[in-house]
């Protein structure tokens, strides 16, 4: 089968081809249809405690091609969708059927198989820093990078739930951040952001979630943040005792990890897309064959949306 392998640390991958991969008992054969593009997949290629060669990706939707004999909740022809440690760019992958930290559901007709892969590493993402964030109706919410993957997921999961959602973008953004759910909208090249967040909300943010801010520049939020409220860097840049110093309970979180992930995330997400309460917004699709061309787009970290891999 054809795959994007990284051979060795550092290096960008090349589309070659390996043998298709054969599922365990409790494993199931996907042929994929399409992958998700996350910052972790190129990420990936320069961590030096990963295992190579690799297959890169792990958003995926698909479908079922093969099951292992003690898989029972999933059979061939059905589509499907979830994350994979095996790699999703690639014509085919493999899953565990229940594995919470390898999350799998079925896909319903209603939803294509590009939003489907689009959804689980930055939905669950959103839902995870959401659940962090303690988010209930009525609280004032800032998303630092509103309108990129994990972002566009946070905003229409908070609104959904009720929330009051400030948030920061590109100018050329705006129509977009507002179409979400962003209330008070920050072009975070154009305004000055905590000036403009202070304006905007005198009494103080009740929690902040942050996915662009490296560790200098996330302490400016604490100027924004009542006493007493929340804050969640998904890249690991908040230093948590100088935020409580401020009085300020900073989490850094990891997808899939803190908290957990699970199959009910995933079956969550499909549903807010189903019934047309969250939409995904595609910004490109490439074909497997230009997957590095993908990654280096990602890269830039300038993409609105989610960039998705068309395989079959």
């Amino acid at each position: 089968m054809k795959a994007v392998v990284v051979e060795h640390l550092g290096e960008s991958g090349s589309l070659e081809e390996i043998p298709g991969p054969r599922p365990a008992a409790n494993e199931i054969l996907v042929r994929v249809v399409a992958a998700g593009v996350n910052p972790i997949d190129w990420k990936l290629r320069e961590r030096a405690g990963q295992r190579f060669p690799f297959v890169l990706g792990q958003d995926f939707a698909g479908i079922v091609s093969a099951t292992g004999n003690r898989v029972t909740k999933y059979r061939e022809g059905e589509r499907i969708f979830g994350t994979t440690d095996h790699g999703s760019y690639a014509e085919y992958t493999i899953v565990p059927e229940d594995d919470p930290s390898q999350p799998v559901s079925k896909i319903s007709d209603e939803v294509g198989d590009a939003d489907a892969a689009a959804l689980p590493t930055a939905g669950i993402t959103a839902l995870a820093a959401l659940k962090v964030l303690q988010a209930e109706p009525a609280m004032t919410l800032l998303v630092l990078g509103a309108t990129g993957g994990v972002g566009m997921f946070a905003v229409q999961i908070a609104r959904e739930r009720g929330l009051r959602v400030a948030g920061t973008a590109r100018a050329a953004n705006e129509e977009f951040a507002r179409s979400l759910g962003v209330e008070s909208f920050i072009a975070y090249d154009r305004d000055d952001v905590v000036a403009a967040v202070k304006a905007a909300y005198p009494e103080g943010i009740d929690a902040v979630l942050d996915l662009v801010d490296d560790s200098d520049a996330i302490k400016k939020m604490a100027a924004v943040v009542r006493p007493g409220g929340r804050l969640v860097s998904t890249i690991y840049s908040a230093d948590v005792a100088w935020f409580a110093e401020r009085m300020i309970d900073a989490k850094n979180i990891v997808a899939f990890e803190s908290p957990p992930a699970s199959h009910a995330d995933l079956r969550l997400l499909l549903e807010l897309v189903e019934q047309q309460r969250m939409r995904v917004l595609i910004a490109k699709e490439y074909p497997l064959s230009e997957a590095l061309d993908a990654l280096e787009e990602s890269k830039r970290g300038a993409v609105t949306g989610k960039l998705v891999i068309t395989v079959a």
